[in-house]
Formats: C-alpha cells, structure tokens, sequence
C-alpha cells in the first residue's frame, strides 16, 4: 500500500534510494468514510426532524462522497519521502529537505490508531511524515525501522564516521 521499503543495506553504494509514499486506498478511506458518515448523519437529523430527503438526492450525495473518495488521491499532490546519501526529502506542495545531521531524533507516534513517523530536528521542529503510516500498511514497522537505520548511519554527517 505505502510505497516500496526496499531491503537495501543503508551504507549500500549503487542501490536505489528507498522512498515511502501513501497509497490511494490509505488516502482515499478515511475521505470517503468520512462522507459517508456525514452523509449518515445528515438522513438520520432530516428524518428526526419529519423531513424526507427524496431517494434521488440521496443517491446524489452518497455519488458525490464515492467521486470524491476517487477523484481526491488522484488529483493531490504526490507526498512522499526519500532517503538520499545526505537529506531526508520531503516531497508534497513543496520540497524540502533535511540534513541527516539536523535531525536529532525519530518517533514513531500513535494517534487515533494509526502510527507514523515524527523527525525531531535540531531547531527545535517537529514534521510528522505522511508516509511511512500504520494506517492499512501491514509493513509499517519495516519502514519505520529503514527510517532509523538510515538516519543512523547518516546521522554524523559527512565528515565523521
């Protein structure tokens, strides 16, 4: 679901650079559930009230939640993170990159049941990581422990060893 964790070694020379990206499913669920349930609540509050909603509109509205569902993971942006020789890359509306150097601890933080990454850098930031997740990803520890890997073996930069 959650992108390609290769095996690579971390101080491997040649390999490809393992990058984590969300899959659709990861971030198509949460959207269309979320408007199926409103969508629930919205027929129960009208049908408390005495009001009907008209089957069409119904139909309308739960269409409408599924095309979004669809439509949203394919038009966002396309997060994803790399693990190159000298930066942790973060890839979203914009790019960004963080020295190995600069980050001064990795988390693996649980919220609402799903777990993910947190970098912790030397200024004093917190970026949570939208890939690696938990959420429908039955290789998140694997990824989880890559990340580490290769910020541990990066992590004094280039001139120490």
């Amino acid at each position: 679901m959650n992108g390609p964790a290769s095996a690579s070694v971390p101080n491997s020379v040649g390999s490809a650079a393992p990058a984590f990206r969300p899959g659709a499913v990861q971030v198509a669920a949460p959207l269309l559930g979320g408007g199926l349930v409103g969508i629930a609540s919205a027929y129960v509050l009208t049908a408390a009230t005495g009001t009907r909603i008209p089957v069409g509109e119904l139909w309308t509205w739960v269409l409408t939640a599924v095309l979004a569902g669809v439509v949203v993971p394919v038009l966002s942006p396309q997060y994803r993170v790399e693990l190159g020789a000298d930066f942790l890359v973060l890839h979203g509306g914009r790019r960004r990159d963080i020295a190995w150097r600069d980050i001064i601890g990795l988390e693996v933080r649980k919220t609402v049941g799903v777990r993910t990454v947190v970098v912790h850098v030397s200024d004093g930031r917190r970026i949570p990581l939208r890939a690696p997740m938990s959420f429908l990803d039955r290789r998140f520890d694997d990824k989880a422990r890559l990340l580490v890997d290769w910020w541990t073996a990066r992590r004094g930069g280039p001139d120490r060893v």
